[in-house]
Formats: structure tokens, sequence, C-alpha cells
């Protein structure tokens, strides 16, 4: 090998940022733990941000538009259609062209407009319009700042994320919690966009974790550990940072489910220092490495260096194009009627089998009660890098297999993102109690179908 080549787009890039932090004492109960009559937030730790890029052709055509999001999900999936809709109408782009990513942070509000009756429920519809517009604005501004640029990819590792599928042997049960016996998936991947000035548009990270750092002892408001990640970056590279949250299923940090914002800021310095290391060494905007022959020293010393990619070499990099598929995923069956389920809600006894039961009511009205469901998959192609889009949470090994199949490419698997209805574990986890394979409503096998499919939309699109 005499040529190394690294995956980038020769593109118009725009981005803008928004400040969307909720009102304190918003309602945030999201955990069963917590204690009982405690439901709205009690101070803010950090801001929280929505960040909106857009990518573009060099020639024109409409733009493919990632939104990352400092949101843990919607537990009324309604909003989230809702708002995702009341975007493309005030934007015109089509549904293929939009992402909205979600870091799913469990230290924030719980999204549901339709509990009203809660302390600070009364706060969740306004916000929920004021995130719409925020939102709206920001993907209008990102769309005007459209200019010529160049993004860089590079992967790189992070240790952060642990594994959290865990056999208690005195308990004979899984937990979901730590477990040093099994290796996570460290895989940090890296984006850096320059203008043709040199100037650092922006930067992404993708990653797979849960930001489940702040739990039940905690009602500040907090992006949890993306806060002092994305602090670290836009402090470097004075540009916006994105993180992307990816096959975080079964993944989750060591020092977890805490009330100290400290950790949460320890666990993000942790991944925004790991990502800056692979940033800054990525190559220059627009060139390949080229080996030059040996210089005679004490040893005979081969040397490197950078030179321009040629117009033929530049056209892969300067390909961008958006599909939107479909996966039918089979449910579990038997699939309980929604009289059955709103039962199961009247009948709870305690605020925390309320919670589980009204979480399974929502998901299933949100689904529908037919048999199979006809779950989008979003496929991007941005230069020589591929993104999939899951509205779910798979397992890290989605991302794992995935990437092995393209190891001349950078390729972004994004979870929690567009909705998020349920884990995708995989089929033999099934029957062992573990709570992935418990909350998801699909049936054995359907983590292995969407990988499938990723692989053959990314096939398709870097074709």
């Amino acid at each position: 090998m005499r040529v190394q080549y690294f995956p980038q787009a020769r593109l118009r890039f725009g981005v803008a940022q928004r400040d969307t932090t909720p009102p304190n004492g918003i309602y945030m109960r999201s955990w069963g733990a917590a204690a009982v009559g405690k439901n709205a937030a009690e101070g803010i730790h950090r801001t929280h941000y929505i960040t909106a890029s857009a990518f573009a052709p060099l020639d024109g055509g409409q733009p493919m538009v990632l939104v990352a999001m400092d949101i843990g999900w919607f537990q009324n999936m309604q909003d989230e259609t809702n708002l995702r809709q009341r975007i493309l109408d005030h934007t015109g782009l089509t549904s293929e062209r939009l992402l909205l990513n979600m870091s799913h942070t469990h230290g924030s509000l719980n999204l549901n407009s339709e509990v009203v009756d809660r302390p600070g429920g009364h706060l969740l519809k306004p916000y929920l319009n004021h995130l719409s517009d925020q939102i709206s604005s920001a993907v209008d501004e990102a769309i005007s700042n459209l200019q010529p640029a160049w993004a860089m990819f590079g992967y790189g590792y992070s240790g952060l994320a642990t594994n959290r599928d865990y056999y208690d042997e005195e308990a004979k049960a899984w937990a979901c919690g730590y477990n040093p016996a099994r290796i996570p998936d460290g895989t940090l991947l890296v984006g850096r966009v320059t203008s043709d000035d040199g100037r650092v548009l922006a930067t992404l990270y993708n990653y797979a974790c849960h930001p489940t750092t702040l739990a039940w002892d905690n009602w500040k408001l907090s992006p949890d550990f993306i806060g002092a990640a994305r602090e670290i970056l836009e402090k470097l590279y004075n540009a916006p940072a994105l993180f992307l949250q990816g096959a975080l299923g079964d993944q989750a940090p060591r020092d977890n489910y805490v009330g100290d914002t400290a950790i949460a800021d320890k666990n993000g310095r942790q991944l925004g220092y790991a990502a800056a290391g692979v940033i800054e060494g990525l190559a220059p905007a627009g060139t390949k490495m080229v080996y030059t022959g040996i210089m005679p020293s004490g040893a005979a010393l081969g040397t490197w260096a950078y030179a321009p990619l040629t117009d033929e070499e530049r056209k892969p990099c300067e390909l961008i194009e958006a599909q939107l598929q479909t996966v039918d995923l089979p449910k579990k069956q038997p699939i309980p009627t929604e009289k059955e389920l709103e039962a199961n809600v009247a009948n709870a006894k305690t605020q925390r089998e309320q919670e589980i039961t009204l979480r399974r009511l929502l998901l299933n009205k949100a689904l529908g009660f037919d048999q199979v469901h006809h779950m989008p998959l979003w496929v991007w192609r941005i230069g020589q890098a591929a993104l999939v889009a899951i509205c779910n949470e798979p397992y890290a090994v989605v991302q794992q297999t995935i990437r092995k199949q393209f190891p001349d490419n950078a390729v972004f698997v994004l979870g929690t993102t567009n909705a998020s209805f349920g884990y995708l574990p995989p089929k033999d986890t099934f029957g062992q109690g573990i709570y992935q394979e418990w909350q998801s409503p699909y049936a054995a096998g359907c983590m292995e179908l969407v990988t499938e499919s990723s692989i053959d939309g990314i096939t398709e699109i870097m074709r």
C-alpha cells in the first residue's frame, strides 16, 4: 500500500443551535424507584440544546437535516409524531430528509402531554410547542447557512461505555447494571466539518451509551454526560458539537444511577476528551496520504506526505443522498387489547406499577395492535460516510456487525431517532428475563432483521 485514503465528504453544510432548557418545575418523573410523591424538577444542572445540521450536494438540491437533541424520549409517541410533522410542514423537507436524534438522557423531563394532572404536567404542552418552534427555527437557519465545506471522519475509542447485562448469581436474576465480565463496544466515530477557509463549522461524535448517570435521586434537569462532553468540544473548536446516540441497548457508564451531577460531568469529560483526541488525529480536508520513499538516516526512514485528492477521487465524496425504507418486525404474541392495558393502568397499586403499565399502554397505542410493526429505517449517504437511523434501542452488536461490512467507509449508526418504541436485543436473549427483552414489544429475531436491512440499505446507497 502506497496510498491511504480517508472517508470524507465534499458538500454544502450549515449548522444552527438553540437553547431548549426546560423550565424549572416541569414534570420529570421517569424512574420507578424515585421517591413517592416526587414528580417535578427542582433545579437545572446544565443547559439543554438542540443542534440542527444541514447536508446538501455542492450543485444544489434539497438538503438533509440531522438534529441532535437533549431529549430523553417521548413517552407519548403522538407528541413526537406531531412535533416532527410540524417541522416537516414548516420547512418543506420530505420525511426521509429529517432525523431527530434524541440523546436519551434519563436526567431530564418526561415528555407526555397527557399527564397535565401531575405536578409540573401543565408545563409540558407549552414546552413541546416551544421545542417545535426552536427546532424549526434552527433548521431554517442551518439551511440558510449552507456553504461549501469538507467533512472528515474517523474512528477512535472511549472507555465510558460498559456492558449492562449483569447476572446476579445470588438473586438468580438478571440486573440492568455494570457487568465487568463483558466487553462493551467503545467505538467512537467523529466528524469534523470545515469551511473552505479552514474554520471548523461543527464537530459530530457518534457513541453508544445510555445517559443513565443520573437516576432516581436526581431532580435537576440535566443532559447527563452529554453536557460536559459538548462543553469540551465547543470550547476547543469554537463550533457546535453534535452528540449522536448510537446502538445503546446494552451499554451504560460504569459510574451510574446516582444523584450527584458531578459524576455526570466526570463521565462527560471522559467522552469529550476522547472525542477531541480522535478529531485531532483527522487528516487535512480533501487529502490522501502518499508514501514518498526512503530517507537514509540511522535507519531507512519511510516517509509519507499529504496530497490533494484528484478530481476523480473527489467524485464519490460529493454524493449526498437520503432513503427511507421499511422493515417489517413481528411483535410478541399474544398482543393485549387496548382495554386490557387500560385496566392494568387503572388497577395499578403503586406509583411504580402505574408508571410501568402506562408505558406499556402508550407503547402499544403508538405501535398499533396489528401483528407486525412496519418500522421505518433511514439510510443516508454523506460522501464516503453512511448513516443508518433506527427508531429503537438496538444492542451494540448491531453497529459492530454493520461496520464490519464497510471497512472503507465511516458508518454512523443512530438509535433513538425519530421516536423510540423499544429495545432490539439479540434473539438468544429471549426467555432469560433480561430487562431489554422484557420491555421490547418485538419478537425474537427482529434485531437481526434490522441489522440485515441496514446492511442492504447501505450497500445500495454506497454503490
